[in-house]
């Protein structure tokens, strides 16, 4: 389980900057947008609200700065 300060996936903008919360290694991963179509394209929405892409599995997100 994610800090209660992250947001579900179901909300994320891919072309928005934001930090989001990898599961797998229990790290931020910062986000700049650059990579959204691709995101868009092949990032795959897991039943529990995780969303898998390349070698992460996202289990929330939130604002840059805290915002």
């Amino acid at each position: 389980m994610t800090h209660s300060s992250l947001r579900p996936m179901d909300a994320f903008d891919p072309t928005e900057p934001a930090i989001l919360h990898d599961r797998i290694t229990d790290t931020i991963i910062t986000w700049t947008a650059d990579q959204a179509d691709d995101y868009r394209q092949a990032s795959r929405p897991g039943e529990d609200g995780t969303v898998a892409w390349k070698a992460y599995l996202f289990d929330g997100w939130g604002n840059v700065l805290g915002g």
